[in-house]
């Protein structure tokens, strides 16, 4: 992702925001700053009191470990430690809901104009059951989201969108993720759907608790069984729609 708040906001979002780049030395110059000068026999920096300098990373799903895993190697050459701490699901978020974390991965959907109240208010930092999972918050940025809630002039609220998206990637309480620009889906061939199945934000083609335009054929569904139980097969089909490709 390119800052802290996502893409896909058209004007409403930061055009000039790039991620901030991996400087293992940068970060162990500022981890010296705070104390963390010697390193440990394992690789990881301490302070003068002995204390680690390690975080526990929450995450909801077991198919983030590699991804988290691969993080935590990367940390170790600014002596850094994450601990991967896997809470189960809803569990997670549960979790990080009611602030227990030190550090969350996750990810959050929203619509075609951002939500900037939830996150980033001082009404709802440091306060369980919000998503101001950073706690983060500013009485200037207060004032901005304010205002941006209640503009009506969209050209002024998407000046606003970007001021306080501004504001979020230079305080860096949110690390940009990866993203993944596609959905893959795998199905049997009883299940059909139109010749254009999708949308732009079609996030997958057979999501029961979405919008999705599929359906099942009864007929081939039988047929496919009995040849199944058979023993035979048939060839793979794979179709490949870039319509909207970045």
């Amino acid at each position: 992702k390119p800052h802290a708040m996502g893409f896909g906001h058209g004007k409403y979002d930061l055009a000039s925001a790039i991620p901030p780049s991996f400087d293992p030395k940068k970060a162990a110059h500022f981890f010296e700053q705070a104390g963390f000068k010697q390193i440990g026999p394992d690789g990881i920096r301490v302070n003068a009191e002995g204390q680690r300098l390690s975080f526990k990373i929450t995450y909801g799903y077991t198919i983030w470990t590699p991804r988290i895993a691969y993080l935590k190697e990367q940390a170790k050459q600014a002596g850094l430690e994450f601990d991967l701490n896997l809470v189960d699901g809803s569990a997670a978020f549960k979790f990080i809901l009611e602030k227990k974390h030190q550090l969350a991965f996750l990810n959050m959907g929203g619509g075609d104009i951002p939500a900037y109240k939830e996150y980033f208010h001082s009404s709802n930092a440091n306060k369980p059951q919000t998503n101001n999972h950073t706690n983060y918050s500013t009485p200037e940025l207060d004032q901005k989201i304010a205002a941006f809630k209640s503009e009506f002039d969209v050209e002024k609220k998407q000046k606003l969108s970007r001021d306080i998206q501004q504001d979020i990637s230079d305080a860096y309480v949110i690390v940009p993720g990866y993203m993944v620009p596609y959905t893959r889906d795998a199905y049997w061939r009883w299940i059909k759907f139109p010749a254009n199945p999708m949308t732009k934000k079609t996030g997958a083609m057979f999501n029961i608790l979405g919008t999705s335009n599929f359906w099942i054929d009864e007929d081939l569904k039988k047929k496919t069984l009995e040849a199944y139980k058979k023993g035979a097969s048939f060839e793979p089909v794979t179709i490949i729609d870039d319509r909207y490709k970045l």
